[in-house]
């Protein structure tokens, strides 16, 4: 399956792993282009960006500026690497602490009309705080991808992760090689998201994903009590 994401065929660590650019491909398809009316021409904040792959899909998606958020300068590090497309020039990439920086953004004035929450809901304990600094910056959506408890109530599940892992939190504590964070369940999150004035919207994925694009997305299909999905907040009118 070839898609947006081949550029990193060559370049490291994508090109020790074929089975990582496939899953971004696929992961397009659910993230990005069913949101392509609402990014086209768009302010987009980009929540723990890792190394601005998702920062390039959106403003490869027509964003008119992408501001990418990130606590690992060694992954922002590897956005130089990244084709040098015309879009590229609408991206710009921070480090530093998600929450910091949507005080910070906030406190400024800031605006933004799409935020992107791809892979981050399940990687803090603070859900609530983290959407409701979200809503300050005014966004007519917010795009959420991540794993959620598939049970009826309204719950977050508390699990240990390790911080050494680059996709996983970052440390809060020095020299403690772990944290805590809550993968919260879909019904918790349509709670949240309603006491903030916004609605959910889940994405059928069975309905995008071909049998092809599936392969190496177990993880959105999976029978079980934790499933990733992909849903949007939008204010209710």
């Amino acid at each position: 399956m070839s898609g947006l994401f081949d550029f990193l065929t060559n370049l490291p660590p994508y090109s020790e792993n074929d089975f990582t650019i496939r899953r971004l491909n696929a992961r397009h398809k659910l993230i990005i282009a069913p949101f392509r009316p609402q990014i086209e021409g768009a302010r987009v904040l980009d929540i723990a960006c890792h190394d601005g792959r998702w920062s390039y899909a959106l403003a490869a998606a027509g964003a008119r500026e992408v501001i990418g958020i990130e606590a690992r300068q060694d992954l922002l590090d590897r956005f130089a690497s990244f084709p040098d497309t015309p879009f590229k020039r609408n991206i710009s990439l921070r480090q530093g602490d998600l929450f910091e920086a949507l005080e910070t953004l906030t406190a400024h004035g800031e605006n933004f009309d799409v935020v992107a929450l791809y892979g981050i809901f399940y990687h803090v304990m603070d859900h609530f705080r983290l959407l409701k600094l979200i809503r300050a910056l005014g966004p007519r959506i917010i795009i959420v991808d991540s794993e959620f408890i598939m049970n009826d109530n309204a719950m977050i599940q508390i699990l240990k992760e390790e911080t050494s892992n680059p996709l996983n939190a970052t440390s809060d504590t020095d020299g403690i090689a772990h944290t805590v964070v809550g993968v919260p369940s879909r019904k918790a999150t349509e709670f949240m998201a309603e006491a903030l004035g916004y609605e959910t919207t889940w994405i059928d994925q069975a309905l995008i994903l071909d049998d092809e694009d599936r392969k190496g997305m177990k993880d959105y299909f999976r029978e079980g009590r934790k499933v990733r999905g992909t849903c949007a907040l939008t204010p209710v009118q």
